[in-house]
């Protein structure tokens, strides 16, 4: 081995990930640097994969910071806002400082070149009455005129960004006259305040399955505007990086993004495991409880539903009726009912898991399965969907532990044992 070969093993190599982690940018931000030629890899292994040296990565992090910090060109705009980003992730404390980034990013995101006029930075807060809520984290040149009538129209009307926050696809119109509008009411409230052109990005974290839309990035303009290639990877990465600023700056630690009302509080928990574990037992004592209208298990889904503000239960694996769902005595919608579907499917494949399984739908409903041993070797499960994002689920496992345990009480009164 020549002695060059040596020193170069014996060197630490940044991968892609742990590169992005030091300069404090989204890595997706990272792949496109290095498409663009603004950093060029120092090695690349035999499958592809690029790798820095420490000196690479430092020069980079210093000519963001001096073409941020000393150019006076429209054209060195761009690199402002990722830098002002990036320094983000090096601020001693992330969450006093993440809102006036995201601010003085907007505010220079209006002064790249004269295309922008407006720009938004706005999270993903869904509820009951809309899905798609936004809140606005930081923005620059919205007139409040339009902010009045988005508050008014929404959620009957949909915006832009409404259908950015649902699809997490980003909706680029260059002329809002001459392109199609996607509804009439909303193009006629942008055009009310002056906006001829727009630029709408997704802001999401994870990627594939795990891939979950926290908010939107939103730039506009008086006239209209052609969106380069460049441009546009310049505010896809802008949104990758507002999306390291949002999850470092813990902006989602403090919102409540499911209603109120529908939360489980200890107390609520407390008294639904309790009501299960009552209504099982009178059900075993019970001599009518042959004769009920409802079948135990449907019993007890129906009251998890009632009192947990659940959209729909499942249970599996408790004869004598091999599943159990809520009863509903009104016509189901298409939506409830494709619930449904997915949870009997979610609960199924729960039964031959090691614990809990959580998914989250369209970033609109929560659903959480629990797997179940019954007895004779068997395996069960049963499954609810709770409206709204649920990042913390401890008090649904809680309740659908409890449904396992009352549908398993009252199925072995009904059978008397194992065959």
């Amino acid at each position: 081995m020549y002695e060059s070969d040596k020193d170069a093993a014996d060197e630490h190599w940044y991968g892609v990930q742990e590169a992005a982690s030091y300069l404090g940018i989204h890595r997706a931000t990272l792949f496109r640097a290095l498409r663009s030629g603004l950093i060029i890899a120092d090695r690349t292994t035999p499958k592809g994969r690029a790798r820095f040296r420490l000196a690479t990565l430092m020069a980079f992090r210093d000519r963001l910071r001096h073409q941020a910090a000393t150019s006076q060109e429209h054209a060195y705009a761009p690199v402002a806002v990722l830098a002002k980003l990036a320094g983000l992730g090096r601020s001693p404390d992330p969450v006093e400082h993440s809102i006036a980034v995201m601010e003085e990013a907007v505010r220079l995101l209006c002064s790249s070149g004269g295309n922008y006029d407006m720009a938004l930075v706005a999270l993903r807060v869904p509820c009951e009455a809309d899905p798609y809520a936004l809140k606005t984290l930081a923005q620059c040149g919205l007139p409040e005129s339009l902010k009045a009538s988005y508050t008014y129209l929404r959620p009957d009307v949909p915006f832009p960004v409404n259908v950015v926050s649902r699809s997490g696809k980003a909706e680029i119109c260059e002329d809002i006259i001459a392109q199609v509008p996607l509804h009439m009411t909303a193009q006629r409230v942008l055009m009310q305040s002056n906006i001829a052109s727009y630029a709408v990005y997704p802001i999401v974290s994870g990627s594939d399955d795990g891939r979950a839309i926290l908010g939107v990035l939103a730039v506009c303009g008086n006239a209209p505007h052609k969106y380069s290639e460049q441009e546009k990877t310049f505010l896809a990465g802008v949104a990758d990086a507002l999306s390291t600023c949002i999850t470092q700056g813990s902006l989602l630690t403090g919102l409540d993004l499911y209603n109120d009302s529908n939360r489980l509080t200890p107390e609520t928990t407390l008294g639904i495991v309790s009501h299960l574990l009552e209504t099982a037992y009178a059900r075993t004592r019970c001599p009518d409880a042959a004769r009920s209208p409802l079948l135990p298990v449907e019993a007890l889904c129906n009251l998890v539903v009632e009192q947990s503000h659940a959209l729909t239960t499942w249970a599996y694996g408790f004869p004598p009726q091999d599943c159990g769902s809520t009863v509903v005595l009104t016509l189901e919608d298409d939506i409830l009912r494709q619930y449904r579907s997915n949870l009997q499917s979610l609960v199924q494949r729960t039964r031959t898991a090691d614990g809990l399984k959580r998914e989250q739908w369209q970033n609109k409903v929560t659903a959480i399965a629990f797997p179940v041993p019954l007895r004779c070797g068997e395996s069960g499960a049963v499954g609810a969907v709770w409206p709204g994002v649920r990042a913390e689920v401890e008090a649904e496992r809680v309740v659908l532990s409890t449904l396992a345990s009352a549908c398993s009480l009252v199925s072995q009164y009904t059978l008397g044992g194992c065959d």
